[in-house]
């Protein structure tokens, strides 16, 4: 009990809020939605690893500095690409980056704060959701936006600067009061503005979910439109999803041998970075917790020992 008020403390003084002490009993989650929340117990400890800890900061800021390296080092190889699809001489193609939004570029952690201390039930999550989204205001994670930035800046062999795509789960439709007929996408464009990471092509660049009729929650379709015309030297997201098709409901361990059919990738092509909030994996859990930590260590996989 002492360890969850104090990890209910610091996630309200995080969010601006009186301490406990001040505020009216928690409710269980089953009592205030009559259903389980989108949200593990505990997982004021992750929310609270991403805003505070130097330990995230630094893992942030290392992977995209290395996702720097292996784009200067993709770049000088034509046959580089971190597309499955894409093989062979690919120099007729100009170079691109792939990016996930949500806690790639964007720090959704505020959002979190929000829904923990609100106990946000699952009807309520869009709303909440999309409320977060039109402030615009979500800062960079770390490391992000110098990476862009210094992506932009170079250039294939035969002149070509970096396009950066983004190619978001951030969903495509009209919200009461607003003109734009996407306004997920025009929040996150302004957001991406504010922090200085505008492009004369920034909206063309920002593929959303539902944007277009196939465009859905598995993004290959949108990767392979980039492929049409683009080399993708690397691809950046949070989420196994981001970089493999059809693993969000798959089991543990076919999770396992979809990471391994790309081992080589990881740290070379494809950029993870952590995020112990939310995503796929959770979801392949189920709503048990305790079901959930009884389940044996994972055991090592692809070739590798320990």
């Amino acid at each position: 009990m002492l360890k969850h008020m104090i990890v209910a403390t610091a996630v309200m003084a995080l969010a601006g809020c009186a301490t406990p002490q001040s505020q009216p009993p928690v409710q269980n989650a089953a009592t205030v939605c009559g259903t389980d929340l989108p949200f593990y117990e505990g997982g004021e400890r992750a929310t609270l690893w991403i805003r505070t800890s130097a330990e995230f900061r630094a893992s942030a800021e290392g992977i995209y500095r290395s996702a720097l390296q292996a784009l200067r080092q993709g770049l000088a190889d034509p046959d580089w690409s971190a597309e499955p699809a894409q093989s062979g001489d690919l120099s007729g193609l100009a170079p691109a980056v792939v990016m996930d939004i949500d806690d790639t570029v964007l720090d959704n952690s505020g959002a979190q704060v929000r829904m923990a201390l609100r106990h946000t039930c699952p009807a309520d999550y869009p709303a909440v959701w999309d409320a977060w989204v039109a402030e615009a205001a979500a800062p960079a994670v770390p490391g992000a936006a110098a990476f862009i930035r210094a992506a932009r800046e170079l250039k294939d062999p035969q002149g070509r600067a970096v396009r950066i795509f983004f190619i978001t789960n951030r969903e495509c439709g009209a919200r009461t009061g607003v003109t734009s007929a996407c306004a997920q996408k025009a929040d996150t464009l302004a957001n991406l503005r504010a922090l200085g990471l505008d492009t004369p092509t920034l909206e063309a660049d920002m593929l959303v979910r539902r944007e277009r009729p196939e465009w859905e929650g598995e993004k290959l379709a949108r990767r392979q439109l980039v492929a049409q015309q683009y080399r993708i030297v690397l691809n950046v997201g949070d989420d196994l999803a981001d970089f493999i098709p059809d693993v969000r409901r798959q089991s543990l361990a076919e999770r396992e041998q979809a990471r391994c059919r790309h081992h080589d990738w990881w740290g070379a092509r494809w950029f993870v970075i952590p995020n112990p909030m939310y995503g796929s994996w959770q979801r392949v859990l189920g709503p048990d917790l305790d079901t959930a930590l009884a389940q044996p260590l994972t055991p090592p996989a692809c070739g590798e020992t320990g």
